[in-house]
């Protein structure tokens, strides 16, 4: 850009100066040539008053400039002296422009050029009392000669432009570009542009928006993939460590069992060993199995118009004997609200609610569970009294098989899934999920739609 900018301006100031040189030379020519006409107009009316009072001997020893020529015509046209030539080989000049208008109207010229066109001849015609003509006549250089001779001092002064243009070009050039270099790409709006570049200026500004955006989209994206990933293989993990635990105690058993080392009254208790860690597989391949519908959005069942109080009575009703064996006492607060969703999701969320309630409490210790509305938002609070969470582990208890205390959570059981089905199954239904806990004081976790 700076380039053509510098070429443009270049080549118009050449040109201007050219024009300019042209023009001026043109100007003063034709003013010349004005008063070098009058001149010669001037010069004739002497000569002719000279001829009228002295005739023809005032040419006697009269010596003229190379250029300059006087010539004595009669009134019959027939050269009667010429400065220059020989007038017995001059042919009659009664039909030449000049002397033809100066007979007639006492005063004529013209102005003849020669063939190569690099002089020309001025006539300045006046008529004398005996009706003869007196001619003076000047030889003069062209335009064109007159350009050629003066050819040396033109090139100087050309050479002389052409670097003035070239000089002045290039810092004009750099000035018109430096204002547009300094645009800053990241913020086009700091600085001072030109006001024609504005619409430019504000265009890159909504291009850097628009890029920016999509650059942090675009990063977001790969921060949620990479954490998908360190997911999936934390996952993986977990769940083979998690299914590895009970299949070893089958297998375990099974093959004491199978060697017979079991005795006859034994089979029994380890029979029962083998069904219970059955169903922890059960539970824990059901959890997965859950969850990983909730991440995939496969839930079939449609949502329909639920009674969130009287789900809790249901899943309060099928925990009465993990309360009393724990000895909790569970107490059901609130008013019947309804919720758009899905039964088997709703029930999940207060079933692990209220089973993590009664699993980490105290014994003797106390659930309450309570149910309402926070404006036209339904909700249900879970609180217990129970070991409660450390500050640093409650942002971390809704991800999957996390467990705050391992020893403590081997001893009651569970998947660590709980939670995560919790938090999963309340996003389906766009519901926020609150945790407050102290340690050693409980826990109380409100679930709102």
């Amino acid at each position: 850009m700076r380039n053509r900018i510098f070429r443009g301006i270049f080549c118009v100031a050449l040109a201007v100066w050219l024009a300019c040189l042209v023009l001026v030379i043109g100007a003063l020519y034709t003013q010349y040539s004005e008063k070098y006409n009058n001149s010669i107009k001037n010069e004739a009316y002497i000569v002719a008053r000279a001829v009228d009072v002295s005739g023809t001997s005032y040419f006697k020893g009269l010596k003229l400039q190379e250029s300059y020529r006087i010539t004595l015509v009669g009134s019959d046209g027939k050269v009667l002296y010429d400065s220059d030539a020989d007038i017995k080989s001059m042919g009659n000049h009664k039909n030449r422009p000049e002397i033809k208008a100066a007979m007639k109207s006492g005063y004529g010229s013209d102005t003849r050029y020669s063939n190569t066109l690099a002089q020309k001849t001025t006539y300045s015609a006046v008529r004398l009392h005996n009706g003869g003509v007196l001619r003076v006549s000047e030889t003069q250089f062209t335009v064109l000669t007159l350009i050629l001779s003066m050819l040396q001092p033109i090139l100087v002064v050309l050479f002389l432009a052409i670097i003035l243009s070239f000089v002045l070009a290039i810092r004009i050039s750099r000035k018109i570009v430096e204002p547009i270099n300094e645009i800053n790409v990241d913020d086009p709006k700091e600085g001072d542009a030109y006001e024609e570049l504005k619409p430019l200026v504000n265009k890159i500004a909504q291009q850097n928006r628009q890029l920016n955006s999509r650059i942090t989209k675009l990063q977001e994206d790969v921060d949620e993939k990479t954490r998908e990933s360190e997911f999936r293989k934390e996952f993986t993990a977990n769940v083979s460590h998690e299914l590895k635990t009970p299949l070893t105690s089958i297998s375990g058993f099974a093959e004491i069992m199978k060697n017979g080392i079991v005795k006859e009254e034994d089979i029994q208790g380890f029979a029962g060993k083998i069904y219970d860690e059955a169903q922890r597989l059960i539970v824990l391949v059901d959890d997965i199995i859950k969850l990983s519908q909730l991440d995939e959005n496969q839930v079939t069942a449609k949502k329909e118009r639920l009674d969130l109080y009287g789900i809790s009575e249901d899943v309060l009703m099928s925990l009465e004997k993990a309360a009393e064996s724990n000895e909790v006492q569970v107490n059901l607060h609130g008013e019947h609200v309804y919720v758009q969703g899905v039964y088997q999701i709703l029930e999940e969320i207060v079933y692990n609610l209220c089973d993590n309630g009664i699993k980490y409490n105290k014994t003797g210790g106390q659930l309450d569970v309570t149910i309402g509305s926070a404006g036209s938002r339904p909700y249900i609070k879970v609180a217990d009294c129970g070991i409660g969470i450390p500050q640093s582990d409650i942002d971390r208890v809704f991800e999957r098989f996390y467990r705050v205390n391992k020893s403590h959570s081997k001893e009651i059981g569970g998947t660590g899934l709980g939670l995560s089905i919790v938090k999963h199954g309340a996003a389906y239904h766009n519901a926020d999920v609150n945790i407050e806990s102290q340690l050693g004081k409980g826990t109380t976790i409100t679930v709102l739609f």
